[in-house]
């Protein structure tokens, strides 16, 4: 009987270690004081909260997605067929990624993608740049993927801006990649196909993990008996 939520756990570690998305190197500065440096792993960044007394924005009224900018990103890897159609993935790539995270800010207030044209009036505006998307290598994650040969890594810059009070309320780096996987895959990481997808999908998810205030309610009570 024991043995039944062992290999759940088991199993639930395995799909999710394999492919993830980080933020990392927070700096967290509140209302114009000092910044408070946390630890980090991974690709360099900063994340900023410019909010009264150090309280950061939360329940934006709506939420605004501009295709995240890809010109001055290193796009590498397995990410077309050809030579000749890595400039049309590369300038479809914001596209995907911003369709991704509409769905995933969906979950915390109506979102959209804007046109080039539009500017919003309320609630959160959503944008950043590409540093690196690198869909790795099939082959090397056939034969070496559990030591990391052959890895796919996603690298980017996020601002999120409190349209009403025009401030920047956090800005902050998101990378990771299909890290060693192999060449099965999961539910977050490709195996043997193509690893950019996942990466940009798992980036969203992230983001709108990192804004949420209590995302997995994990001091929820269901019943409180206080004697």
């Amino acid at each position: 009987m024991i043995m039944k939520p062992l290999l759940a756990i088991a199993s639930g570690l395995l799909l999710c270690s394999c492919a993830d998305m980080t933020v990392t190197k927070t700096d967290v500065a509140g209302g114009g004081g000092a910044a408070a440096p946390i630890d980090a792993k991974d690709f360099s960044s900063r994340v900023h909260v410019v909010r009264s007394c150090g309280v950061g924005a939360s329940d934006p009224r709506a939420i605004y997605i501009r295709p995240f900018c890809i010109d001055t990103a290193t796009f590498m890897g397995d990410e077309a067929a050809s030579d000749g159609e890595m400039p049309i993935r590369k300038a479809l790539t914001p596209i995907q990624f911003a369709g991704d995270l509409k769905e995933e800010m969906e979950k915390m207030a109506p979102a959209r993608v804007l046109k080039d044209n539009e500017s919003p009036k309320v609630g959160w505006l959503i944008e950043g740049h590409f540093d690196l998307v690198d869909g790795g290598s099939p082959l090397g994650r056939f034969f070496l993927g559990p030591f990391g040969a052959g890895r796919s890594f996603l690298a980017l810059h996020v601002r999120v801006t409190d349209v009403e009070s025009n401030v920047v309320a956090y800005e902050f780096d998101v990378s990771g990649g299909s890290r060693g996987q192999g060449k099965i895959g999961t539910v977050r990481a490709s195996g043997l196909g193509r690893a950019t997808p996942f990466d940009l999908r798992n980036a969203a998810e992230r983001i709108y993990q990192a804004l949420s205030a209590d995302l997995f309610r994990y001091g929820a009570r269901s019943d409180v008996s206080l004697r």
